[in-house]
């Protein structure tokens, strides 16, 4: 037994244990601990991350995640014992994930804990929706699966096994069982979670053998754990007469059955798929199950046809209303299917409103529609406006994603804390080490500040949503109004990009971004060729760093960056095989040199102007910075004042910042 334990730390080799909780300190997990290890191995080829953490603080872990994203070196991940929470999203930073059979994955909806009056805590929760929101785009970047997919997946807190993982598209490789070697210190705080699986909820108990058993965090032979005891599972189930496999194998199918006949119990029972959902997941025995599903059924009778199909086991009456309500104007909307068992899906705004008053024991009987609109929407519970907002934010997340972008493909994303001036690291300025003699002592690299700087600036505008609107039964107000700001946020951020290269803005020396003293603007314009492409490919390969030693960067074009005019020109000369100005078989030397990347945006400026830009994760090009790294648009809401109804402000965090200029190069073309 050894007295040591594994060290969350970054050694020579480029690995990175990612041991504990995400984000403490202690455990030297939070990022700035993490980024500035990694930053110290200088220039790798590859990182290794060696993952066994049921997960931790979200922002420190999108800050670890998002600056691996930007780094240039192949990232290799293994899983050694667990990845949840927000391990598992850390994990997905890996060109390669690797999972052993017997290892565990984790997924589910992110959580806080907060303080405050019922303002505060709807902030708190639109807050926390947002950050799932982001959290689903790693998800799907790395698996492909749709946004709707993986939220289920998420509410469900479902948990994946090796091969399953693999098959879910969260890992690339499963590896065959290998030796337990299980910390008796748990610090997972598994029993935090809702869903763990039986055998992992057992292994949390004292049993140290247990533990070992069914966790198997396995870890390469150089490390080593504290207070561990390491076993190998054949041998010890050998040992206690257990068939563990077996025992597995009928605990998994039985728990299918379970599963299975409480679905088809509730489907029969017609009631919502959130009864099964909840039976589900609580681990409910099937004969329990079925006395649940026909005492909701009694009370549902008994209430009348008010609420039958809007039930939800273990949430009071107005919990039921709000969750029916969102769902069918929702579907009205176009933003999810219609359920046909949601007695609220025919409703109006109108009625919805009035139903908002009636479920809190108003009566509206004798309301004028105005009035009882207005009550509704100033109502001390929030309820109705609540549902609108929810609604309305649903609607501009949708028109965020869809709207057409090109420029994330080709820039960096960066976070800020705050809206103070920031300076970023010259990623340029350590491009080797020095000679170190026999008996000579290392020198410190001078790794320095570039005089750029980053800042926030906030950009939004408003809308609301009117007591008219509400009684005319508009559904505009929850469709192409939100949708429409949530596709201008997206759009005024490639606004400010596509600006960088046209408005050629002043660097930190005073000169221009494309400069001829900067050596990345063509001498002579001329139209995309393979002689203009070319010369810009050797302007960029022979850059130099802006130290004293002068080191060429040798960097490489990858993105054409051109005017929708130029597009097809452009990609006609990437995919020939020949030079096309010429008669004769010349070859073509630019032939897939770089991906074409076109917006209408640079015809506005020039119609003959194009770029070369390198790749943003290998060298400083544009940096897209984000408030928190939330990318998405927030909605915010207040009762009106200018109008009668309810006031919505739409607000995005971002500053856009081309860095360096070695990475970009122009030509005015012809």
């Amino acid at each position: 037994m050894s007295d040591r334990k594994p060290r969350n730390a970054v050694n020579s080799d480029g690995e990175v244990m990612i041991y504990g909780v995400v984000g403490d300190e202690w455990d030297g997990l939070d990022a700035k601990s993490v980024i500035n290890g990694i930053k110290a191995l200088g220039t790798v080829d590859t990182i290794t991350l060696r993952i066994n953490s049921g997960g931790g603080y979200v922002y420190e872990g999108l800050a670890i995640f998002n600056y691996l994203q930007a780094h240039a070196a192949r990232k290799v991940v293994h899983i050694d014992g667990i990845a949840a929470s927000m391990a598992s999203v850390i994990a997905m930073i890996g060109d390669e994930i690797h999972i052993p059979a017997n290892a565990l994955m984790m997924i589910h909806n992110p959580w806080n804990l907060a303080i405050g009056d019922a303002s505060a805590m709807r902030k708190e929760a639109d807050n926390l929706d947002r950050v799932k929101a982001a959290i689903v785009t790693i998800y799907a970047a790395r698996t492909g699966k749709s946004e709707a997919e993986l939220s289920a997946l998420m509410d469900a807190e479902t948990w994946l096994r090796g091969q399953e993982a693999v098959d879910a598209g969260f890992a690339t490789t499963a590896g065959a069982g290998v030796e337990a070697a299980a910390l008796l210190r748990n610090d997972l705080s598994l029993m935090n979670f809702t869903n763990i699986p039986d055998a992992l909820r057992r292994a949390t108990k004292p049993s140290a053998t247990a533990v070992a058993a069914l966790i198997r965090a396995a870890l390469p032979a150089e490390h080593t754990q504290e207070s561990s005891m390491t076993v190998k599972v054949e041998d010890s189930a050998a040992g206690t007469g257990v068939d563990e496999q077996k025992i597995r194998a009928e605990a998994q199918a039985a728990e299918r059955t379970r599963a299975s006949e409480i679905r088809k119990a509730v489907k029969a029972a017609r009631l919502p798929d959130t009864v099964a959902d909840e039976l589900v997941d609580a681990g409910t025995p099937l004969d329990k199950a079925r006395e649940t599903i026909l005492n909701t059924l009694a009370e549902a009778d008994e209430q009348g046809p008010q609420t039958r199909n809007y039930v939800r086991v273990g949430a009071d009456a107005v919990d039921r209303f709000r969750a029916g309500a969102q769902a069918a104007l929702m579907a009205k909307a176009g933003l999810v299917k219609d359920d046909a068992g949601n007695e609220l899906r025919g409703f109006s705004l109108r009625e919805m409103a009035r139903e908002t008053l009636e479920v809190h024991n108003i009566a509206t009987r004798s309301m004028r529609p105005l009035d009882m609109v207005k009550a509704a929407m100033t109502h001390s519970s929030g309820d109705f406006t609540i549902i609108l907002a929810n609604v309305a934010e649903k609607s501009m997340l949708k028109g965020y994603e869809e709207a057409a972008e090109t420029f994330q493909q080709w820039t960096a994303t960066g976070t800020l804390s705050d809206f103070k001036a920031a300076s970023r690291i010259d990623l340029n300025t350590f491009p080797s080490l020095a000679r170190v003699d026999e008996g000579g002592e290392y020198q410190y690299a001078t790794i320095g500040e570039r005089g750029e700087t980053v800042q926030l600036a906030t950009y939004g505008n408003l809308f609301s949503i009117t007591r008219q609107a509400i009684i005319n039964d508009d559904m505009s107000v929850f469709t192409r109004i939100p949708q429409r700001m949530g596709r201008a946020a997206v759009r005024t951020v490639g606004n400010l990009v596509y600006a960088v290269l046209t408005a050629n803005p002043a660097m930190s020396d005073t000169k221009a971004l494309f400069h001829a003293d900067h050596k990345n603007l063509a001498a002579a314009g001329g139209a995309p060729s393979v002689t203009t492409v070319d010369a810009g490919r050797v302007a960029m390969a022979t850059q130099k760093d802006r130290s004293a030693n002068a080191v060429a960067l040798n960097l490489r074009p990858r993105y054409a960056l051109t005017p929708v005019a130029l597009e097809g020109a452009f990609k006609v000369l990437m995919a020939s095989e020949f030079d096309p100005s010429k008669t004769q078989r010349t070859p073509n030397s630019v032939a897939g040199l770089v991906e074409v990347i076109s917006d209408a945006r640079l015809d506005t400026a020039s119609t003959t102007a194009w770029y070369l830009a390198a790749d943003a994760n290998a060298t400083d090009t544009v940096e897209v910075s984000y408030l928190d790294g939330v990318s998405t648009p927030w909605l915010e809401q207040q009762d009106g004042w200018k109008v009668d109804g309810v006031e919505f402000k739409v607000r995005l965090d971002a500053a856009v910042k081309a860095l360096a200029w070695e990475g970009l190069y122009k030509n005015v073309g012809a």
